[in-house]
């Protein structure tokens, strides 16, 4: 309850801000609530909200903080963490630092570069992991804003989102 609260919130306060952008708004959700699936709903409600919190304006102590990326890669995927722009890289290409499983089956893993990827909970394909082996990953932009994460020595492909 207090995850709909924090995510309705950035919206209603938008929503006041400007009469044609809660109209907006409000078509956006419409079209969220139209979806069937749990998975993509969600994913529809977070892109309106990171919209609606992305457009607010930021104070100056904010946009002070910014900090030019060390690494090229290091940005990619960091749209899905909250209040950050889009990076300029497709795909990048990573080792494995950590990797770990659910009892679901699904997989989160540490990048070498410190970002971590979980597999989507509506992804049912299942990885194959084997400790002791040097692993690389390469993870792409696929549709509709989603990630797909292939590791190297294998076809399979699996959609995964940025946690951090």
């Amino acid at each position: 309850m207090t995850h709909r609260i924090m995510l309705v919130l950035p919206l209603f306060l938008a929503a006041l801000a400007s009469p044609a952008r809660a109209e907006d708004l409000n078509t956006q959700l419409a079209h969220c609530m139209t979806m069937s699936g749990a998975v993509e709903r969600l994913s529809c409600y977070d892109r309106v909200a990171r919209q609606a919190v992305g457009a607010a304006p930021q104070s100056p102590s904010a946009q002070a903080r910014v900090e030019p990326p060390a690494d090229p890669g290091r940005d990619f995927g960091k749209e899905q963490l909250r209040s950050a722009s889009p990076p300029e890289n497709d795909r990048i290409t990573a080792e494995i630092a950590d990797f770990q499983k659910d009892q679901r089956e699904h997989f989160t893993v540490v990048l070498q570069n410190g970002q971590v990827w979980r597999q989507m909970a509506g992804d049912t394909s299942v990885a194959q992991f084997h400790s002791g082996r040097t692993h690389q990953v390469t993870i792409s932009r696929g549709v509709l804003g989603s990630y797909d994460l292939r590791f190297n020595d294998r076809n399979a492909s699996f959609k995964v989102q940025r946690l951090r």
